[in-house]
């Protein structure tokens, strides 16, 4: 009986340890459900998102609106190069002087006056003042120089330098 009763003992020793063992695994399993389902009510609220709108329909609206925002920066884009160019041909640069054209008058009623683009495109006025009569000229100015028709007087060229500085 002794001998029945070592195996008897080892037996029960063996079953209990096997009930053991699948009780911390039952366990495990329980804790591993419980955190399952954790992570699966956290997900299911994540992918909800916001006002129950799927992280999908919110990547595809913003997406959209990322879309629309690129094509508005592209149509400012264009508006801008058109004002930078229309400002490089707007008359940016002007100069003025007086003189006295001739010495007996002295009142410095002769004038010049430079008006050109960021090109250096444009035109120099000028007004001759004499006792008895004035004179006025226009001449057209390209790339900072007039063209080969017309020859500047010193006063012009000296307002086109100042215009050109400007």
């Amino acid at each position: 009986m002794r001998g029945m009763s070592a195996a008897f003992t080892t037996d029960f020793l063996i079953s209990f340890a096997v009930i053991a063992i699948i009780l911390v695994l039952f366990g495990l399993i329980i804790n591993l459900y419980s955190e399952l389902s954790t992570l699966k009510k956290r997900y299911r609220k994540m992918m909800s998102g916001a006002e129950g709108m799927s992280i999908e329909r919110m990547l595809a609206a913003h997406t959209a609106e990322v879309n629309d925002a690129l094509g508005e920066y592209k149509k400012i884009h264009s508006k801008l190069n058109s004002l930078d160019e229309l400002m490089r041909s707007s008359m940016a640069r002007v100069a003025v002087i007086h003189f006295d054209a001739f010495e007996q008058t002295g009142q410095g009623l002769s004038w010049c006056v430079a008006i050109l683009d960021r090109n250096n495109n444009g035109v120099v006025f000028s007004s001759i003042c004499g006792q008895e009569a004035e004179r006025s000229y226009a001449k057209p100015i390209e790339g900072g120089r007039t063209t080969a028709n017309y020859k500047l007087t010193k006063e012009e060229e000296q307002v086109l330098r100042q215009a050109m500085n400007r």
